[in-house]
C-alpha cells in the first residue's frame, strides 16, 4: 500500500489523520449516522484530492466496525488501485459489461479492513456505463454487502460522469483543495450538483495550511505522553 497516501493507516497520530476523524464525525453528526449508505466524493477540477480523501475516509469508517466498500468510478484516470497497490485488470467495468460478478472482482484489503472495487479496463463510454441499469443493480447489490459505500469520481466540471453518478448515490461530498480550486470552479460544481438534484453533505477542504493548529496538536500529544 502507498503509505504516503494512506495517512490514516501509516500515520494515525498526525494532525492530518485527526482531521479525517473530524470529517468522519461530522458526516455522522450531520444526520448520516449509522446509515451512511453510499457517498460520492468528487472534486470540481483536476487535482482536488478526491481519491486521497476517499481512501483515508474509508479506512476510518472501517475502524468503527462498519463494512466498507470503496468503488473507483474514475473510468478515465483511476487512482485507487495505485493507492492500495492492487491489480486492476478486472473491476467495475468487468461487472458492468457482464463479464464478471461482484464477488469475482472485489478485493479485500485486510490490513485496513476495507473492500475495494477498482475500475478494471478503461472503457470508451464511461458516462454511459455509469448511467446504465447495470450500475443501478450493482449499487443495490453493494448496499446489501456494506454499511458504507464510498465512490471516487472524476472531476465534475471536466466530464459528465460524476453528475450521472450523483443520481445513483444517497449523498455527495465535495472535495475542495486549497489554492487549487477557484471560487468560480466551486460555484460551477455546486451548480451542476444542484441541477442534478444531488444531496450535497458539504465540502471537505483538502491541503489547508494549519501550521499553528498542527503545532498545538503535537504539543498536546507530547504533553500527554510525558504525563502518562
Amino acid at each position: 500500500m502507498n503509505s504516503n497516501q494512506l495517512i490514516t493507516y501509516s500515520q494515525p497520530r498526525t494532525y492530518v489523520a485527526e482531521s479525517f476523524r473530524t470529517l468522519r464525525a461530522n458526516l455522522q453528526f450531520m444526520g448520516v449516522g449509522e446509515d451512511i449508505g453510499s457517498v460520492l466524493l468528487v472534486g470540481g477540477t483536476v487535482g482536488e484530492g478526491a481519491s486521497f480523501v476517499t481512501a483515508n475516509l474509508g479506512i476510518l469508517f472501517a475502524q468503527t466496525s462498519r463494512r466498507v466498500i470503496i468503488v473507483d468510478c474514475d473510468l478515465r484516470k483511476p487512482q485507487q488501485h495505485l493507492i492500495f497497490n492492487v491489480d486492476n485488470q478486472l473491476g467495475l467495468t468487468s461487472v458492468l459489461s457482464g463479464f464478471k460478478k461482484p464477488d469475482e472482482v472485489i478485493t479485500n484489503i485486510s490490513m485496513v479492513g476495507v473492500d475495494l472495487l477498482t475500475t478494471g479496463p478503461l472503457p470508451t463510454n464511461p458516462a454511459e456505463l455509469l448511467g446504465g441499469q447495470k450500475m443501478s443493480h450493482l449499487m443495490a447489490d453493494l448496499k446489501d454487502r456494506a454499511d458504507v459505500i464510498l465512490l471516487d469520481a472524476p472531476p465534475l466540471t471536466m466530464v459528465a460522469d460524476a453528475a450521472v453518478l450523483s443520481k445513483r448515490v444517497d449523498s455527495v461530498l465535495l472535495v475542495v483543495r486549497a489554492k487549487t480550486a477557484s471560487h468560480n470552479s466551486v460555484a460551477k460544481t455546486m451548480e451542476l450538483l444542484n441541477n442534478a438534484k444531488a444531496r450535497v453533505l458539504g465540502a471537505a477542504l483538502n491541503c489547508a495550511r494549519l501550521d499553528e493548529r498542527e503545532k498545538e496538536y503535537h504539543f498536546y500529544w507530547d504533553t500527554k505522553m510525558q504525563t502518562n
